[in-house]
């Protein structure tokens, strides 16, 4: 099984480009006021797609593919920038709180401009870690959003980044520090590079109404291999309270129970206030980095679920084997070793890349986010799924109905809204069946 490879062959560029010199030959292009397409995707009927047109569909996958074409005569200028992310023909409603959005980068810097814009509200603030290795172009292109947009922090470029996870929960950190002076945000998204948004940014805000105040942290057994051997993991040896007065001397001398998860994650404004204030996290996620991969995915399901170290929002361990919905920020598929598990039959890093032909399920979906589009690999599916957001927030299309029951029904969800009863019996057997993929086409 073979990662993807993003290279483009000669063949299909002239197929491309041909699309592009008929978009842009016609007199009406870029005149819309409504959502406006690339010149590689504009040919894409994202309505066809969202119905199920499995015969139209069919067209669009395989070598008919669209993948983003980088624009070298990209407009830095601010106007420019400001027109492309929230131009001033669209009307925000007020949202009951804004949310914070914390995303270490690496590339595809139009990539991650499109992100912005459909997550872009005046109540919404930003902050961008990133990656030092990341060619200079990239990193100025990136910077330009904070000279722009007032509501987008970037951070000082310091730190390298990669796909084993270094450092990563230390950029994340350093948003989340520069964030909380921000006032009007009440939860925060910790996001990756690829990392697509699937909602609008009223439907977050409805979904984190209704998680009322826990976080959202996908989490399971730890993983063999995720710490190196020999360092000590008890909250006083790692210095975890600011104050220890008044900390139970048990709970400050037992080792932490760690546990595997995901970087991306929902975590309350009181939980994130918690995580930088009061307690010091610096040794536990240099203990992490020091681990050859994925130490980044241990920090926040630890902590998470730790309760008695008290930190605001949190879930608990004592339901081990639970398998039903865990999380609801981050949708992933896994190849597990064979390429046929993925409806793309394409693989990055052991994850299934998104493509086209699964928009209609990913529109039915409850999650936040999808991990991992990649332009270079399908453009198409991350126009289509623009144009939908696009769509819910500023024309009203309602094509599928968020299931309040659902998320409120949520075992972490009921576990926050009754643990401080000293009545409730925690339920660890789910009500909801385990995601599939399949429940969505």
């Amino acid at each position: 099984m073979h990662d993807f490879d993003p290279g483009i062959s000669d063949k299909r560029k002239v197929s491309i480009y041909e699309h592009m010199i008929d978009t842009l030959r016609n007199e009406n292009y870029g005149s819309s006021v409504g959502y406006r397409k690339r010149a590689e995707t504009n040919h894409i009927q994202c309505g066809r797609v969202l119905s199920g047109d499995t015969e139209y569909i069919n067209t669009l996958v395989g070598e008919n593919r669209m993948p983003l074409i980088e624009n070298r005569r990209l407009n830095m200028s601010c106007p420019a920038i400001q027109d492309r992310i929230h131009p001033k023909n669209r009307d925000f409603k007020l949202l009951d709180s804004g949310i914070a959005f914390a995303r270490v980068v690496f590339t595809d810097y139009e990539f991650i401009e499109k992100q912005l814009e459909m997550s872009w509200h005046p109540q919404n603030v930003f902050c961008f870690a990133v990656d030092k290795k990341s060619p200079d172009e990239f990193i100025s292109k990136i910077q330009k959003l904070d000279e722009c947009l007032e509501n987008v922090i970037v951070l000082p470029v310091v730190e390298n980044y990669d796909s084993a996870g270094h450092n990563m929960n230390v950029g994340h950190k350093r948003c989340m520090e520069a964030l909380l002076p921000k006032t009007d945000w009440s939860y925060i998204l910790l996001l990756q590079n690829h990392d697509v948004i699937i909602k609008s940014v009223y439907e977050i805000s409805r979904i984190y109404s209704f998680l009322g105040g826990v976080n959202d942290v996908h989490f399971g057994k730890e993983i063999d291999g995720r710490r190196v051997p020999g360092l000590k993991w008890d909250p006083k040896s790692m210095h975890l309270f600011r104050n220890e007065s008044g900390i139970d001397e048990k709970i400050l001398n037992e080792p932490m129970r760690v546990y595997s998860g995901a970087v991306q994650v929902s975590m309350s404004r009181a939980a994130v206030k918690w995580l930088i204030e009061d307690v010091d996290v610096s040794i536990a996620i240099d203990q992490f980095n020091r681990t050859k991969y994925a130490g980044d995915e241990q920090l926040i399901p630890s902590l998470h679920l730790n309760y008695e170290y008290g930190m605001p929002g949190h879930f608990t361990d004592q339901c081990p084997d639970y398998d039903g919905p865990k999380q609801i920020t981050r949708f992933v598929q896994w190849a597990r070793g064979n390429i046929n598990n993925c409806p793309t039959k394409t693989v990055r890093h052991g994850f299934c890349l998104i493509g086209i032909e699964q928009f209609q399920a990913l529109s039915r979906m409850p999650f936040i986010t999808v991990n991992k589009m990649v332009p270079s690999f399908d453009y198409s599916i991350i126009e289509c799924t623009s144009e939908l957001l696009y769509n819910r927030t500023f024309l009203g299309q309602l094509d599928h109905e968020l299931y309040e029951s659902f998320y409120k029904e949520l075992l972490h969800v009921k576990y926050h809204e009754h643990h401080k009863d000293p009545m409730y019996k925690l339920d660890c057997r789910s009500n909801q069946n385990s995601w599939k993929y399949e429940y969505y086409l």
